[in-house]
């Protein structure tokens, strides 16, 4: 399979989360998918449906955009930029995020996902005391240890 093509997997894998088409993403995976994020890991596509279906309970207008290098292909693997956006709450918030991908078959064999967990947490403090935690912590990190 083409590199283009694998580029145009992963355009349609995201687009069947955003869409909350669970039998799509799993149409595009291995049956062993191994999903890896800051939410925890996932084995397999019962699982994955698990992840999956707790995205459309928790994160409403689930967007994703392209971003910075968007997506690379190189062989087997992959690298997706992007920026992951959507109402939790009640609240909007953005992240930028980059996913590692690895194809077996011409399927997804692995997803790793590595977002900024503190930028969310800023978007989400909105009580005196939890801005002031937040922002303490990321005064710190910007001014460096």
């Amino acid at each position: 399979m083409s590199e283009d093509k694998k580029a145009e997997i992963l355009r349609e894998y995201v687009k069947a989360f955003e869409s909350n088409d669970f039998e799509k993403v799993a149409s595009l995976c291995t049956d062993d998918i191994i999903f890896e994020s800051p939410m925890g890991t996932f084995r397999g596509k019962e699982d994955l449906r698990r992840y999956s279906d707790w995205m459309a309970e928790n994160i409403k207008d689930y967007k994703v955009t392209e971003a910075g290098n968007g997506i690379l292909v190189q062989g087997d693997k992959a690298i997706f930029e992007h920026t992951m956006s959507g109402k939790m709450q009640g609240e909007e918030g953005s992240v930028l995020a980059m996913c590692a991908y690895e194809f077996r078959d011409d399927k997804i064999k692995t997803v790793r996902v590595v977002f900024d967990r503190l930028s969310i947490a800023e978007q989400a403090s909105s009580k005196w005391l939890e801005k002031k935690f937040v922002n303490t912590i990321v005064n710190q990190m910007q001014k460096g240890l």
